[in-house]
């Protein structure tokens, strides 16, 4: 009968004090504080959007020449890749402090960035080089991969708006990618994907243009980074 007592005496002091126990080891837990990939970032070096489809045609797979995803490359509209670095460049002049930098000012070999056949390691260590020669804290360049406009109207389309990109902040002192987004996106009609009904709230409906679906990829990719 004693032996009963105790037990239960014990199985009672676990119920009342484990909880304590655990609040107060709970609270010597400090989550760590995450670093802004723009800390001790204010000039930034602009490179403009590159169109990589000629190097992949069309319907293949393109890596990134920065990070290495994978995209499926297609058509791109002529002005595209100058249509997303004017929004880029906008988007920043108007939100931030930042200070501007452009590949002229660096004399930079743009044409062989165009080409689009470096390796990984050669593009990344040509971006940090003219970055450097800029006095740039960073070095901001996307790549083009797909921007095939729709077929149709708002209302009704034979083939809808179809985009990708991508865009890297790329640390010149530290060598290392600070942040990468990227938009791989094509319509889809609201029955087709349930899951997209902000986006299709957003668009009221509508079937967009290229321009439309790419530029508000882009802002939104801008606002997580900028906004954070």
């Amino acid at each position: 009968m004693q032996s009963r007592q105790s037990l239960s005496f014990k199985m009672l002091c676990f119920f009342l004090f484990t909880p304590l126990l655990l609040a107060v080891c709970k609270a010597d837990v400090i989550a760590a504080e995450s670093v802004s990939p723009l800390d001790g970032i204010k000039k930034v070096l602009i490179v403009p959007f590159k169109d990589v489809s000629a190097v992949y045609g069309r319907e293949n797979n393109a890596r990134c020449p920065v990070c290495g995803k994978v995209f499926l490359s297609g058509t791109i509209q002529e002005g595209s890749d100058a249509t997303l670095t004017r929004h880029l460049v906008s988007f920043i002049k108007s939100n931030t402090e930042i200070d501007i930098l452009y590949p002229n000012q660096a004399q930079m070999h743009y044409d062989d960035f165009k080409s689009g056949n470096e390796s990984m390691a050669h593009e990344v260590n040509e971006l940090i080089e003219n970055g450097r020669l800029l006095g740039a804290d960073a070095v901001m360049t996307g790549h083009l991969y797909r921007f095939k406009e729709r077929i149709g109207t708002t209302y009704s389309v034979v083939s809808p708006a179809s985009v990708a990109f991508d865009l890297h902040l790329i640390g010149v002192s530290s060598g290392r990618v600070l942040w990468a987004g990227h938009v791989d996106e094509t319509q889809r009609s609201l029955s087709e994907n349930l899951f997209e009904i902000g986006a299709f709230i957003k668009r009221k409906g509508e079937w967009v243009s290229a321009d439309d679906l790419a530029t508000s990829g882009l802002n939104d990719l801008l606002i997580k980074l900028f906004k954070k």
